[in-house]
């Protein structure tokens, strides 16, 4: 099937999803919640976004493998939790219920590597979520190592005053754009073509075990860009470098040897290069998807307009002399 041709279903997909995942904020529980044994958290809404996203992808094209970040295997002992998920993914897909669910969600264990497969991250961001901030929906097509095709949904991403919830798109050949609603015509973006530093603006995580803030507001001070930092959750970010809200994302490691999971930047990445930006690891080196889960030869992540990606890398480099950093 040619991507022009999955375009529309995978865009219902994420639309779908993202009304589901509303859906659940509007009536959450405590025990809507479990907590992972990285120690991050993981929602239903993380549940029922990756079940329905499953259900499209395999209809679509049932012969590609997904690398999706859930699995059912701790939800096999709580029927409870598994006909509370299945709740709310049956009013969107009735076909996406309780004796379905288990099956669907592990239609994500794939490994990866150099073929073509799919990576999603239902919930990019779920501390956001959880927080009432920030969260993506993040699905991208990967081919020979490199996300061809990406979408984004960002359901509480205020693209401009009155438009709020949108999902972004692009790859390669295709052109980066945003759409507002499922029927309005979608809008061509392009990352900002700023030259003048002091009024680049840096987007990172909010959170600080995500990102070394320190070490940003290094760089920050050193390259003489604005201080007016923009904090989100998820690949949001991403969105933000895509359509020139800011021209600069930092992913810094907090910790020696992390290696970053490919469904946390496959959507991004398409997204911002389809927008003229670019995106590599602290090294300068391009992002590597086909080692399975994780980026195992990057480090770190910088995504850019472009044309402030050299200052940026050298920026870093300066403040991080021994090169054991990025190892």
């Amino acid at each position: 099937m040619k991507t022009s041709d999955l375009y529309p279903p995978l865009l219902s997909a994420i639309w779908e999803a993202s009304a589901c995942c509303e859906a659940i904020a509007s009536e959450f529980l405590d025990s809507d919640h479990q907590t992972k044994s990285d120690q991050s958290p993981v929602t239903i809404a993380d549940y029922a976004s990756q079940a329905l996203i499953q259900y499209r992808l395999r209809e679509l094209t049932p012969e590609l493998g997904v690398v999706a970040e859930e699995a059912a295997e701790p939800l096999r002992t709580d029927k409870d939790l598994v006909e509370r998920i299945a709740s709310f993914t049956s009013r969107f897909e009735p076909m996406v219920n309780a004796d379905t669910l288990l099956d669907l969600l592990d239609r994500g264990s794939h490994e990866g590597g150099k073929g073509t497969f799919w990576t999603l991250d239902p919930i990019d961001g779920t501390k956001g979520y959880l927080r009432g901030g920030q969260y993506a929906i993040a699905l991208a097509l990967v081919e020979k190592g490199h996300p061809s095709l990406g979408l984004l949904g960002c359901p509480r991403y205020e693209l401009e005053e009155g438009i709020s919830g949108v999902v972004f798109s692009g790859g390669e050949g295709i052109p980066a754009q945003v759409w507002t609603s499922k029927r309005a015509t979608p809008r061509k973006i392009k990352s900002c073509s700023e030259v003048d530093l002091s009024q680049a603006r840096l987007c990172e995580s909010v959170e600080s075990a995500h990102t070394a803030h320190d070490l940003s507001a290094k760089v920050i001070k050193s390259l003489g860009i604005s201080s007016d930092i923009l904090r989100m959750d998820s690949q949001a970010k991403y969105a933000s470098v895509a359509h020139g809200a800011s021209a600069l994302y930092l992913r810094l490691p907090v910790k020696k040897g992390y290696r970053e999971k490919i469904w946390d930047h496959a959507a991004g990445l398409a997204v911002i290069e389809a927008a003229g930006g670019r995106v590599s690891d602290l090294n300068g080196n391009k992002l590597d998807f086909s080692q399975g889960e994780t980026l195992t030869k990057n480090r770190g992540v910088i995504a850019s307009n472009g044309t402030l990606h050299h200052a940026a890398l050298a920026a870093l480099l300066a403040h991080t002399p021994e090169a054991s950093r990025w190892e």
